[in-house]
């Protein structure tokens, strides 16, 4: 038998790479700033099983319908992967219960789904696997992946030494060996549950559940191609389409696949699609391309003819439908629909319809840089006043089309207000004014930018024992001289708070609004 059923795919490899660089991390002493990486591992390794259940469930449609055409041979093959797929929920529910068990312990009002606190916790996997019940939950949880290993072995021809190997490595539950001699062995549910954040744990039963899917679907493929599709005897024809997509933006073109299930390779079909052009591949399948040049909802329709086993054509009818739509672009500012100069300032571009990585924008005035999804963009300087046009275009079809801009407005970075014991004018206790530090200068609160700006200097003036008096700071900071003013007013007094400068990130210094309060 070969091993050829199984083959590992790029997303399974990455997987395993993702998995020895947190068994890596877990040899560490892990601190805060990686707990966010053991979460980004778990969310990757979910979206890997997420796309082995589409592949199992393809799977077994496929043998729905080869028991439709041969039920006496594929039934019995059919009735063994039911069972692999029943264990195989059973298994990844349980691993789910302890995985919703511990999150109730860390944070009750928490879930899987919508998240919970604790990730950080090195204490709860531990209590509920290794410490509680004297660690019967490890027991149990090996023994399952046990029980399932076997049950999947069951159907797998001995010589078949890859696919056995690889089931026997993803399931094993032997510990991990120290990489250097002299080592204490810790056991396998120490190297998964103890001293570790839970997140790590979580990633590391999230890396099992995985184990679970791809070695299920494994099993049902090799079954699968255990049976003589040859002696299939079809009765049912239908013709099928598979459209690239049903939404074509104006200008590219819609692209289809025709063909007829159980077409006999040695028989191909024939294709007369009503006004256009069907090329017919030498696997029996026609593909079908039409120019999207004007909007709106489209429509085609034709015959597939094929002989049958009395040799006269047999004619089957075939229509679809799509539509073709304007390039819609979305280019939204997370903040507001400006640009300010030295600051940068988060954009969000998308397109219906078209990945992020097919994009080219530009940024008129401005430099950007990339992250994820996010554009952060800086105005470059002496541009405050004008405009940034906003350009995005996109790869479609091996052409770069336009498809949009939006135009931003450049404005300097608003100024500050300067406060002082917490006010800008009216009345303050002296008990107050004297225990203040400094001088301090804050954003309006309709400002939605995370801006600081740092006072350079300020004068304090007021009338002291009958002249007006006043003292320079050259920082934010009070200055004995100032203090001693202050110390010498008297209820009712007006202390007048002046030369207020101030810098932000542009480097400029720049004068705010003077304070006057009056002494209480």
């Amino acid at each position: 038998m070969s091993g050829g059923n199984c083959p590992e795919t790029p997303r399974q490899k990455m997987i395993g790479m993702m998995y020895l660089f947190l068994t890596a991390m877990l040899a560490l002493n892990v601190s805060g700033e990686l707990l966010l990486a053991f979460q980004l591992v778990d969310e990757s390794i979910q979206e890997s099983i997420k796309t082995t259940d589409i592949k199992n469930q393809q799977l077994l449609n496929h043998f729905e319908t080869a028991e439709l055409a041969n039920a006496a041979k594929v039934k019995p093959v059919r009735k063994q992967v039911n069972d692999i797929y029943a264990n195989a929920d059973a298994l990844y529910n349980h691993i789910d219960s302890l995985k919703r068990m511990m999150v109730a312990i860390v944070d009750p009002e928490g879930s899987l789904e919508e998240g919970y606190k604790g990730s950080d916790n090195q204490d709860v996997a531990a209590q509920v696997m290794i410490a509680e019940q004297g660690g019967a939950r490890s027991t149990e949880l090996k023994t399952k992946i046990g029980e399932y290993k076997e049950a999947l072995l069951q159907y797998v021809d001995a010589e078949d030494t890859v696919l056995v190997d690889a089931i026997t490595d993803a399931l094993s539950t032997e510990a991990k060996k120290p990489s250097k001699k002299g080592q204490v062995q810790p056991s396998w549910e120490s190297q998964k549950f103890e001293s570790l954040p839970l997140s790590a744990s979580f990633a590391l039963l999230s890396s099992i559940q995985s184990n679970v899917r791809n070695t299920q679907a494994d099993v049902t493929n090799y079954l699968l191609n255990s049976i003589d599709e040859g002696s299939f005897k079809f009765n049912k024809v239908e013709s099928l389409v598979i459209p690239r997509s049903d939404v074509v933006i104006q200008g590219g073109e819609y692209r289809a696949e025709l063909l007829l299930a159980a077409t006999d390779t040695l028989q191909l079909p024939d294709y007369d699609i009503q006004g256009h052009k069907v090329v017919r591949q030498s696997n029996g399948r026609g593909v079908l391309t039409i120019a999207a040049n004007s909007l709106g909802q489209k429509e085609w329709k034709g015959i597939i003819t094929m002989k049958g086993p009395d040799g006269q054509p047999r004619r089957y009818p075939v229509t679809h439908q799509y539509e073709v739509i304007q390039p819609n672009v979305v280019i939204s500012p997370t903040k507001m629909n400006v640009f300010y100069e030295a600051l940068e300032n988060p954009v969000e571009i998308s397109v219906p319809g078209i990945s992020s990585s097919q994009l080219k924008v530009t940024f008129g005035n401005c430099t950007y840089r990339k992250q994820g999804d996010v554009y952060w963009v800086k105005p470059k300087a002496g541009f405050a006043g004008g405009k940034a046009l906003v350009t995005v275009s996109a790869q479609i079809n091996g052409n770069t089309r336009r498809l949009g801009s939006q135009e931003f407005r450049i404005k300097p970075l608003p100024l500050p207000y300067a406060t002082f014991a917490g006010k800008r004018d009216g009345k303050v206790r002296k008990s107050l004014l004297i225990n203040q530090s400094g001088i301090f200068a804050e954003m309006g609160p309709d400002f939605d930018f995370e801006l600081e700006y740092t006072v350079t200097q300020f004068s304090i003036a007021t009338v002291k024992g009958g002249f007006f008096q006043s003292a320079l700071s050259k920082s934010n900071l009070l200055t004995k001289e100032q203090i001693e003013l202050i110390k010498g007013t008297s209820r009712g007094s007006k202390i007048n708070i002046e030369e207020i400068k101030a810098i932000g990130p542009d480097g400029r210094n720049r004068k705010l609004s003077p304070i006057v309060l009056t002494v209480d």
